[in-house]
C-alpha cells in the first residue's frame, strides 16, 4: 500500500509538472500573439496618422494656391536657410529650376504646424513646371507622370518613410541630404515621372498628388465669383449702377461689350457698356487669360447672365 501511494504521488506530480509546462508554453504563446497585435496595431496607427498628414498637407495646398493673386499658383519647398529660425518651414521664395521642383513642403506658409507624418518625419513635395509664374489657368497643363500615367498631376506630397538600403540621414532639424537619401526609384531621379508603389524592401514611399482637376475645380469657383463681382465691381455692379446687365464681347474678344452681342465673353474694359473691375482683379483675370475662356451668355432683354468655364456654370441673379 505504501507502494501504491508513492506511485500515486509521483502521477500526481508528474501531472502538475505537466500543467505548470503548458501553462507556460500558452502564457508565451499569448505573449507573442499580444506582442504581435500590438506591433501591427501600432503599425496601423502610424500609418493613420501619415494618411492623414497626407490628406491635411494637399487640403492646405489647394486653400493656399486659390487665394493667390494668381489662383493656380503653387509654393516652392522648404527654404532650408532659414531652418532652426522662427521662420522655419517657409517656401523658397524662387524656384524655377531643376525641373521639376523636389524639397520639403512648405509648412508654415501653408499656414500648417510643423507636420509629420506617422514616423516624425517631415514631407516632402514636388510641383510641375508651369505653375509659378503667369499665365497659369486651366490650359496650362500638369507635367508629372505619376504611375505611368503622363500629364497626371501638378504636384505630390511624400512620405518618405524610413530609412532603406544604404539611406542615411542627418538629424530632423538638419538641412536634408540628397532626395535620393529620403525617396525611392523613380521618385529620386530628378525627371518628371514618380510612382505610388515598388519592390518590397526597397521602396516605402507614401504619397498623395494634386490633380489638374483638384486645383482647377477650386480655382474656376474664384474665377466665376470675381466676374461676377460684388457692389464695387463686375456683373452685380454693373447691374447695380445700369439697371441690365452688358452685352457679351464677340469673337475675337477685346475686351469691350458689343451692341445686341448676346454669346461671347465678359467684357472688362472700362466704359459704359463693359464691366468695371478693380486694378487687382482685373490683372488677375487679365495677366491669366481668364476671359477668353470664359463663356458669356446674357438675355435678350439684358436681365440674365450665365457664365461658364470649365464645366462649372453660375448664372445670375
Amino acid at each position: 500500500m505504501k507502494c501504491q501511494n508513492n506511485k500515486a504521488t509521483g502521477f500526481k506530480q508528474n501531472g502538475a509538472a505537466l500543467i505548470f509546462l503548458v501553462s507556460i508554453l500558452a502564457l508565451a504563446v499569448t505573449a507573442y500573439a499580444l506582442h504581435s497585435l500590438t506591433g501591427n496595431e501600432y503599425k496601423a496607427e502610424r500609418e493613420l496618422i501619415t494618411a492623414k498628414a497626407l490628406v491635411d498637407a494637399k487640403s492646405a495646398l489647394l486653400g493656399w494656391s486659390v487665394l493667390q493673386n494668381s489662383p493656380g499658383r503653387l509654393p516652392c519647398p522648404e527654404d532650408l536657410t532659414v531652418l532652426g529660425t522662427a521662420s522655419e518651414g517657409q517656401a523658397q521664395s524662387a524656384c524655377t529650376s531643376p525641373s521639376p521642383v523636389i524639397g520639403r513642403l512648405p509648412w508654415r506658409t501653408l499656414g500648417l504646424g510643423d507636420i509629420r507624418d506617422g514616423n516624425g518625419d517631415k514631407l516632402w513635395y514636388v510641383i510641375s513646371s508651369g505653375f509659378r509664374t503667369s499665365p497659369i489657368n486651366s490650359n496650362t497643363v500638369a507635367q508629372l507622370t505619376l504611375d505611368g500615367v503622363p500629364n497626371s498631376a501638378v504636384a505630390i506630397i511624400f512620405s518618405v518613410g524610413t530609412p532603406l538600403l544604404a539611406q542615411t540621414r542627418p538629424s530632423p532639424t538638419a538641412s536634408p541630404a540628397s532626395v535620393t537619401q529620403y525617396l525611392e526609384g523613380s521618385n529620386n531621379d530628378g525627371d518628371n515621372t514618380f510612382v505610388s508603389h515598388g519592390v518590397i524592401g526597397s521602396y516605402n514611399d507614401r504619397l498623395i498628388s494634386v490633380r489638374h482637376s483638384d486645383l482647377f475645380s477650386i480655382v474656376t469657383n474664384r474665377v466665376l465669383r470675381m466676374i461676377k463681382g460684388d457692389s464695387t465691381q463686375g456683373l452685380v455692379s454693373f447691374y447695380t449702377a445700369q439697371a441690365k446687365y452688358p452685352y457679351a464681347d464677340d469673337v475675337p474678344p477685346d475686351g469691350v461689350a458689343d451692341s445686341t452681342v448676346l454669346l461671347g465673353t465678359p467684357s472688362y474694359q472700362a466704359g459704359a457698356n463693359s464691366l468695371f473691375f478693380n486694378a487687382s482683379d482685373k490683372t488677375t483675370l487679365l495677366s491669366n487669360g481668364w476671359f477668353p475662356l470664359t463663356n458669356y451668355a446674357v438675355t435678350a432683354i439684358q436681365q440674365s447672365v450665365t457664365l461658364t468655364l470649365n464645366g462649372k456654370t453660375l448664372t445670375i441673379p
